[in-house]
């Protein structure tokens, strides 16, 4: 069974989730104070730093900072065992695989994870839940765009992750709480039996691609770093040619299309389809983007969720496991700030995509900041009009 995460989704529908978030008028209570780390301060270890366009990679970070992540990982583990009967519960846009909370349980035993897929609907149970005082999820994740609502509202508690060894060049991109565990971004997914993919967008307005390209409804920000180099009109100017030529065709289903041919250029993130005639390609002006996890602030427990977090994101056996076994290779792509043996391991689909990513940002993709978020978000607003209005 392949294990599929949700992070592109809540990328792509990043609208929908700021509206639904937006409608809870009143902020969220203040954040309860973090869980403070054991012994001493584990800052102090330095980074070997790599710049990997707006990343940047520790190359030393299991030899360095890992260890003292993991000591601290073991007593937020103790902790977590006497938080609410060592309950810890997770929702996401897709509930966690089997697979996954069997490898999580492998190291932390006395654990139990109750998950939930709630798509569209994730925001609004998170909100519903503060609201009514039901038992919440511990866990908060998302890119700036699709978080937005949830960080201006202060749901994600105030977490000091370089209290517990995460280097400080991580926490640069996003709000300081907010803990970078993977990337995604935009990119073609290509039939290469059936055609050749241009190496940019514009491209794909030349004769031969009428009727050849396919995007989802729900997945304009695919346009928005298009946007954020060439500007809005330019930007909706292009997504309206596309449509008008015939070029390209709105299709919830993009996947089959693909596989077989009839349509096959899709417009989109990572790929998930093993068929080796499939591959995927950054284009100039794709994105990249951060994938973050946190700490809901009104979380029944703290700690726990703290420990999915730093082993989801790091931990150098699942990561492993990530990287080459085949069941788990769907995953979202490690965060570039990880070694770069973490990504030398790489096989099958996970390689694929790990490869088309890190070369979009050797490219000088585009990249969310917590600076430009805003931007982000009214060009991705701008692009959902064009495609779907």
């Amino acid at each position: 069974m392949k294990v599929r995460t949700a992070r592109g989704g809540g990328i792509a529908l990043a609208a929908a989730g700021m509206l639904l978030l937006s409608s809870c008028s009143a902020a969220q209570a203040e954040a309860p104070g973090a869980i403070e780390p054991t012994g001493d301060s584990a800052k102090g270890a330095e980074c070997e730093a790599v710049e990997v366009g707006a990343f940047t990679r520790c190359e030393n970070f299991y030899e360095d900072f890992w260890p003292e992540i993991d000591r601290q990982m073991d007593a937020l583990y103790e902790q977590a065992k006497e938080t609410d009967d060592g309950r810890l519960v997770i929702w996401d846009w897709y509930e966690l695989a089997p697979e996954v909370i069997a490898q999580f349980n492998s190291r932390y035993p006395d654990l139990t994870i109750e998950t939930r897929g709630l798509t569209y609907n994730l925001p609004s149970a998170v909100i519903s839940a503060e609201a009514t005082g039901s038992r919440n999820t511990d866990i908060l994740s998302g890119s700036l765009v699709s978080a937005a609502a949830m960080t201006d509202e202060g749901y994600w508690a105030e977490v000091d992750w370089t209290e517990f060894g995460v280097p400080e060049e991580f926490l640069t991109i996003g709000a300081p709480e907010m803990l970078p565990d993977s990337v995604n971004g935009s990119l073609m997914q290509v039939n290469t039996d059936k055609i050749e993919a241009p190496e940019s967008l514009d491209g794909l307005l030349a004769p031969e691609y009428e009727g050849k390209v396919s995007i989802a409804s729900y997945n304009p920000i695919v346009f928005s770093g298009y946007g954020m180099s060439e500007g809005e009109e330019a930007m909706v100017e292009l997504i309206g040619e596309l449509k008008s030529s015939g070029t390209m065709q709105i299709l919830e289903d993009q996947n089959s299309p693909l596989s077989s041919g009839d349509v096959p250029i899709a417009l989109n993130q990572t790929l998930f389809n093993p068929n080796p005639s499939l591959a995927v390609q950054p284009f100039e002006h794709s994105a990249v983007f951060a994938q973050f996890s946190g700490v809901n602030a009104d979380a029944g427990n703290m700690p726990g969720a703290m420990l999915w977090a730093l082993w989801n994101a790091y931990d150098p056996d699942w990561i492993e496991l990530r990287m080459t076994d085949e069941q788990f290779s769907t995953t979202q792509v490690p965060y570039p700030g990880l070694p770069s043996s973490v990504f030398e391991q790489a096989t099958g689909l996970m390689k694929t995509n790990a490869d088309a990513l890190l070369q979009s940002l050797d490219n000088g993709a585009q990249i969310e900041t917590q600076d430009t978020r805003d931007e982000w978000i009214a060009l991705t607003n701008a692009a959902d009009a064009a495609l779907n209005g």
